[in-house]
């Protein structure tokens, strides 16, 4: 029995099946690189945060020291009034 659509399939499932194969595999690629993309961002963000968190606790420091100034320095004026 031949049959047409039987050798049209034959000939052609071979081309399909890489086609699929190459498919998948650049997807897998693409999503992997994507990833690493985002892997890369958080910990960019995670040193960030980390730079934020010193940079408020120095700021702290500098405003407390700045208020124990003050206060000296006003005590100081009233002093020499």
């Amino acid at each position: 029995m031949y049959s047409p659509l039987l050798n049209i399939v034959f000939q052609y499932a071979g081309s399909v099946l890489a086609g699929i194969l190459v498919a998948v595999l650049l997807k897998a690629y693409f999503a992997s690189k994507m990833h690493r993309k985002i892997k890369d961002y958080q910990g960019e963000i995670v040193k960030n945060h980390a730079r934020i968190l010193e940079l408020e606790a120095l700021n702290y420091r500098l405003e407390k020291k700045l208020s124990d100034g003050e206060k000296r320095f006003s005590k100081e004026a009233m002093m020499m009034n």
